[in-house]
C-alpha cells in the first residue's frame, strides 16, 4: 500500500467517523455522559490524524489565509481568551488589542476556523484553532490556566456539551449584549467564578440566583461592554442620520432591519414568513439578519425561509459576524427578546418594534426569567420610551405601526439612560484587559 493511497484512506476515515458538530448553547439532555466521554475521545484521536493528514498534503482545509493549523494547548497558560465562533469576534477584540499593546503575553483559543483573530500575527498572542465540537469540548475540560475569559454561558452545567475544567483558577464571563440573563438557559453563569458587569441593573439578578441555586458569590467587576464601544466609536451617526432627519417616512424609503433571536424565544419558529412577506409586498427594504446561533443550530429553518423569501428583490440578508452596515442602514428594527433591540437604540438612537413571544409556563423553566421573576430587559425598553411592543392582534397591521413609530420617534432620553446604565464607556476593553493582567499577577503570586 503507497503512501498516498495510505494518507487517502485514513482521511476517508476521519471524514466518515468524526462526529457531528454540536455547540455550548445546547439544551440540556443532550446525551449522557458516558456516550459524551466515548464520542469525545474518538473525536480527539481522529483530529489528531487528520492534522497529520493536512500536515502531510501542506494544505488547509477551510482557511486558505493561514498557513498553519495550530491546534495543540501550552501545558499551562497564564490568561487565556476562549471563544465558540467568528460571531464573537466583535466582543474580544477590544480587550485583545488592548493586551497586546500591553505587551501581554495570552493565548486565545477558538473554535472556529474562520475567526478573524487567527489571521493576527503577534508574539504576545498564542491564538489557535482547538477543533469544533466534542474535540473542542475535550481540550476546554483538560484546560490549564490561571484566568479565562468567556462570553460561553452554562460552561460546567450538567446536561451541556461544555465542562468546567478543574485546572481553570479563575473562570470570567464577559457579555455579548446589553441584556441581563432573563433568557439565558438555566444554571447559565453557575460556574463562573467572576463576572465583567455591564451595569449596576445587574447585580441584584445575579446575587438572586446565587441564592436561589447556593452557588458561592461571584467577583463583580464594574468593567463595562467592550463591542458596544467599538460600535459607538465606529457609528458615523451624525453622518447617517443627517440624511433622514426631518423627512416624513413611506414604505418606499424605509429600510426595516429584522433581527430575531433564535430557537424558541426567536420570531421565525413563532410566527414564520407571514408578517415578513406582508412588508415586502407594501414596498419596505428588509434586511433579515438571524442570530449567530441560528446559523449553526437552526440551518434547515434559515435556507427554507431563505428559498420561500428569494422571489422579493427587497429583501437582503446579512450574515456578516459585523452587523455595523445593517445597523446604520436601517431605518427602524423589529426584534423579540434579543438584547439587539437595545444596542440599535443606544448606539444608533433609532427606534425598534418588538414582537411579542408567548411562552408556555412549562417553556419559561427553561431560562433564568424563571427564577429571576422579571425581565430588566423589558423593563428599560419601557424606561427609553424609544421601542413600540406590538400586540399579537396588531400583526396584520405592522405596516401602520411601522410608519407611525418613525414619525414620533424622540431622541431625548437614549442618551441619558446608555450614561446611566452602561459603566467605564469608551474605555471597556483597557479595563477589562487591566483585570486580566492584575489577577493573572495575583493568581501567580497565590
Amino acid at each position: 500500500m503507497n503512501k498516498s493511497f495510505l494518507i487517502g484512506y485514513i482521511f476517508f476515515v476521519i471524514c466518515f467517523f468524526v462526529p457531528s458538530v454540536s455547540y455550548a448553547y445546547l439544551d440540556p439532555g443532550t446525551g449522557n455522559a458516558l456516550l459524551y466521554v466515548i464520542l469525545s475521545l474518538t473525536g480527539a484521536v481522529f483530529y489528531f490524524l487528520k492534522g497529520i493528514f493536512y500536515k502531510a498534503i501542506k494544505k488547509n482545509p477551510s482557511h486558505s489565509s493561514i498557513n498553519e493549523i495550530k491546534t495543540s494547548f501550552s501545558q499551562h497558560d497564564s490568561i487565556v481568551i476562549f471563544n465558540e465562533g467568528k460571531a464573537y469576534w466583535h466582543i474580544f477584540k477590544p480587550v485583545v488589542e488592548k493586551l497586546i499593546e500591553k505587551k501581554q503575553r495570552f493565548s486565545y483559543y477558538t473554535m472556529d476556523i474562520k475567526d478573524p483573530c487567527l489571521l493576527i500575527d503577534n508574539q504576545y498572542m498564542n491564538n489557535r484553532f482547538i477543533g469544533e465540537g466534542s474535540v473542542a469540548y475535550v481540550k476546554m475540560g483538560n484546560l490549564s490556566a490561571n484566568i479565562v475569559l468567556s462570553t460561553t454561558p452554562n460552561i460546567g452545567t450538567d446536561g451541556y456539551p461544555l465542562p468546567r475544567s478543574e485546572n481553570i483558577k479563575k473562570l470570567v464571563h464577559i457579555s455579548h449584549g446589553f441584556n441581563d440573563l432573563s433568557y439565558y438557559h438555566k444554571g447559565s453563569l453557575d460556574h463562573y467564578d467572576a463576572v465583567m458587569l455591564v451595569g449596576d441593573f445587574e447585580i441584584p439578578i445575579i446575587r438572586k440566583l446565587e441564592t436561589i441555586r447556593g452557588v458561592p458569590k461571584k467577583e463583580l467587576y464594574p468593567a463595562g461592554l467592550p463591542y458596544m464601544d467599538e460600535l459607538i466609536k465606529n457609528a458615523n451617526q451624525r453622518k447617517s442620520n443627517s440624511a433622514k432627519s426631518n423627512r416624513c417616512f413611506d414604505f418606499q424609503n424605509v429600510t426595516i432591519l429584522l433581527a430575531p433571536s433564535w430557537g424558541r424565544k426567536g420570531f421565525l419558529n413563532c410566527y414564520g414568513t407571514d408578517f415578513i412577506e406582508m412588508l415586502a409586498n407594501k414596498g419596505f427594504n428588509l434586511i433579515l439578519r438571524p442570530h449567530p446561533q441560528s446559523l449553526k443550530v437552526e440551518k434547515k429553518l434559515i435556507k427554507n425561509i431563505e428559498n420561500k423569501l428569494k422571489k422579493y428583490s427587497n429583501v437582503v440578508w446579512d450574515f456578516n459576524p459585523d452587523g455595523t452596515e445593517s445597523f446604520q442602514t436601517a431605518d427602524i428594527l423589529i426584534s423579540d427578546t434579543s438584547g439587539i433591540r437595545l444596542d440599535f437604540a443606544l448606539v444608533y438612537q433609532k427606534p425598534f418594534i418588538t414582537i411579542p413571544i408567548s411562552f408556555t409556563q412549562e417553556t419559561l423553566q427553561d431560562f433564568e426569567v424563571s427564577d429571576i421573576g422579571y425581565s430588566w430587559n423589558e423593563d428599560a425598553m419601557k424606561a427609553i420610551g424609544y421601542g413600540y411592543t406590538l400586540h399579537e392582534s396588531e400583526i396584520d397591521k405592522l405596516d401602520e405601526v411601522i410608519t407611525d413609530v418613525l414619525n414620533k420617534k424622540d431622541n431625548k432620553a437614549i442618551l441619558e439612560f446608555r450614561d446611566n446604565n452602561i459603566y467605564n464607556l469608551g474605555k471597556s476593553g483597557e479595563i477589562i484587559a487591566d483585570y486580566l493582567i492584575n489577577n493573572n499577577l495575583l493568581l501567580e503570586q497565590g
